[in-house]
């Protein structure tokens, strides 16, 4: 008789009855859709991992976790994409730049109605983009509301930018480097929230782990090679993220082809550079471009290159 081993979410969470996953499941595997899991363990150190960064960026990650779903759900979404946690991805992107980007607080309220409204639009677009953009969304309706507020900072008094926080480490440290590119796939800068980040990948699936920490790897040697970076814009994982980010994004999408997620990984720190020469925050950019370059090249492989067998 085959044994059986249970996935460590379902230890600790219980069976789902009828097919029909409560709410508060829904929430979790809204914060797991983050790093491109549908796994409420993994959610929930994922919520962790911001809140041990940011209270404020916990809170607003929660909220958007919540509504973004819930939207869709009276919108009349189907159970299944709810249960992916796909629909909560972009509303959870946005409020998590929030904190980290401008300043917030608990009785600012005027960055709660912009948190609202951002999540409010976010649902909007996703459902826009569904129907008219040919390639994976992943995190552009993100990028298009981040980069009209940041446009739109100057002109309105309630958006004040923050100041950035450099750790502690004027000279390279790698294991510094790594841990912080994990915890700012999740716009968390420490070194517990990156541990706690590759955690929640490993509880998920062993190989997600293995992938992310492979991409940090390679964002943080890229940003060295390029030698004019800052040591503490190296330490605080600003390359490491995206490459993180991509490698994880192209091994769920593109058949987890761990070739093809190790490009990612490099392709997306080598972005960073290019899409900031627009003058633009880099944020998430490039590895979603360097995802959907690999994408149209999968297809034009198969399309024109593809030999008879």
């Amino acid at each position: 008789m085959a044994l059986i081993v249970k996935q460590p979410v379902d230890i600790i969470f219980p069976p789902i009855e009828s097919g029909n996953l409560p709410f508060y499941r829904v929430v979790l595997r809204s914060v797991s859709s983050l790093g491109f899991q549908a796994n409420e363990l993994t959610g929930l150190f994922f919520l962790i991992a911001a809140l041990v960064a940011s209270p404020i960026a916990a809170a607003y990650l929660l909220t958007a976790a919540i509504i973004g779903p819930l939207i869709r759900k009276l919108l009349g979404e189907k159970d299944d994409v709810l249960a992916s946690g796909l629909p909560g991805l972009n509303p959870a992107l946005i409020a998590l730049s929030l904190p980290a980007f401008f300043v917030t607080g608990w009785m600012n309220i005027g960055m709660w109605i912009v948190l609202l409204v951002c999540i409010v639009i976010a649902v909007l677009l996703v459902l826009l983009f569904l129907r008219i953009f040919p390639l994976p969304i992943i995190g552009l309706p993100f990028l298009i509301i981040f980069w009209v507020l940041w446009a739109l900072e100057p002109h309105l008094s309630f958006l004040q930018l923050s100041k950035l926080d450099i750790v502690p480490y004027h000279t390279f440290h790698p294991v510094v480097a790594v841990l912080f590119g994990l915890g700012q796939a999740i716009f968390s800068a420490s070194l517990w929230s990156g541990l706690l980040f590759v955690i929640g990948l490993f509880l998920s699936n062993w190989r997600y782990a293995f992938i992310a920490l492979c991409g940090a790897i390679i964002g943080t040697t890229i940003a060295l090679y390029y030698g004019h970076i800052a040591p503490e814009g190296v330490n605080l994982g600003f390359y490491g993220f995206n490459s993180v980010l991509g490698a994880i994004a192209v091994y769920v999408i593109c058949g987890q082809k761990i070739r093809l997620s190790i490009l990612a990984a490099l392709s997306s720190a080598i972005f960073i550079p290019v899409i900031a020469s627009f003058g633009v925050q880099t944020l998430a950019a490039p590895f979603i471009l360097s995802t959907w370059i690999i994408i149209v090249l999968g297809w034009v492989e198969d399309k024109w290159f593809k030999m008879p067998s």
